[in-house]
């Protein structure tokens, strides 16, 4: 808590101002410092105001966000679930009524599938949610796909019971997890060696084989490391960044190079990538049941964020 006057060697940060009007009574302006008697408030406009007015003044100390706080549990799942998308993009996507159809041959179930959106929550009645899994249906048919969606929980509690409601089954259950980002050490047994790159290569791709990848990866700007021994890749990552996230995928290592420690090396070279690119924090989802995955992220600072579940209409 200050008096005037106001430091204008902190021009650029947030101040809560109150100001004495001489006929009597106050008032409070709040916005960041511009000058010694201009704030620019949460609008992006300038506010004015007389020096000599100031009753007391204080700095309002940011916080930094960290992974996985800060907003309302609904929010963030959001948020993590449009970073997954935006970093994992379908071929092809169409939005009705508050759910994202995406569409990419086949290729990943987050690429396949129903992604309800924030919007969606607003439109919860049985009608609406006939007409839109008809919808859904009529997409993913002429595209000679299974519906399949992909619901965080508990956010979309609801959502899931009308499915399994309508005859859909549960294929696979994951974690999303997320980390606030440090530099690590990377250990790596001698022999090995990290490479990285921001275009794939087949190389890259044959370590853990899927057709028609490329059509998905390439959808986004990503960095692709890997460790190699000698000339043989044997241990994969991909990292791609959004705002200040980084999301991990393609996290895997050749079974016959497993229990080496390369799979905590590969994720610790890609948070240090991510930190360079300006990542503060990182999320990546892993199933459930692969305890030993789980178990190197938690190594490395990841913790478990919220559930998701896919569920595809027999």
């Amino acid at each position: 808590m200050g008096t005037q006057p106001l430091p204008v060697d902190r021009i650029g940060q947030r101040f809560s101002i109150r100001l004495h009007d001489p006929a009597g009574g106050y008032r409070d302006v709040v916005g960041h410092l511009k000058s010694a008697n201009t704030v620019v408030n949460r609008h992006g406009t300038d506010i004015s105001f007389d020096p000599n007015q100031i009753f007391t003044w204080r700095e309002i100390i940011e916080r930094p966000k960290t992974a996985g706080t800060g907003a309302p549990l609904t929010l963030r799942v959001m948020e993590l679930d449009q970073i997954c998308n935006a970093t994992w993009p379908a071929v092809e996507s169409l939005e009705v009524d508050g759910w994202l159809f995406r569409a990419s041959s086949g290729l990943t179930n987050r690429a396949n599938s129903v992604l309800p959106l924030l919007s969606a929550l607003e439109s919860r009645t049985n009608t609406d949610f006939i007409n839109k899994l008809a919808s859904a249906r009529e997409f993913y048919v002429a595209r000679n796909l299974p519906t399949i969606f992909q619901i965080a929980l508990p956010v979309w509690q609801e959502l899931a019971a009308q499915l399994i409601s309508a005859g859909a089954v549960e294929t696979i259950r994951g974690n999303t997890m997320v980390a606030d980002l440090n530099n690590l050490p990377v250990n790596l047994p001698t022999g090995f060696e990290i490479q990285e790159s921001d275009h794939v290569t087949q190389e890259w791709l044959a370590v853990n084989p899927t057709a028609g990848l490329e059509k998905i990866i390439a959808g986004c700007k990503a960095t692709y490391l890997s460790i190699s021994q000698g000339k043989k890749i044997v241990a994969t990552v991909r990292t791609a960044i959004t705002t200040d996230w980084s999301s991990l995928t393609r996290v895997y290592v050749d079974n016959k190079y497993r229990g080496l420690g390369l799979g905590k090396a590969i994720v610790s070279a890609a948070i240090i990538e991510s930190v360079k690119a300006g990542a503060t924090k990182a999320v990546l989802q892993v199933e459930a049941n692969n305890s030993i995955a789980i178990g190197i992220y938690e190594s490395l600072g990841f913790k478990f964020h919220h559930e998701y579940v896919y569920l595809e209409l027999k």
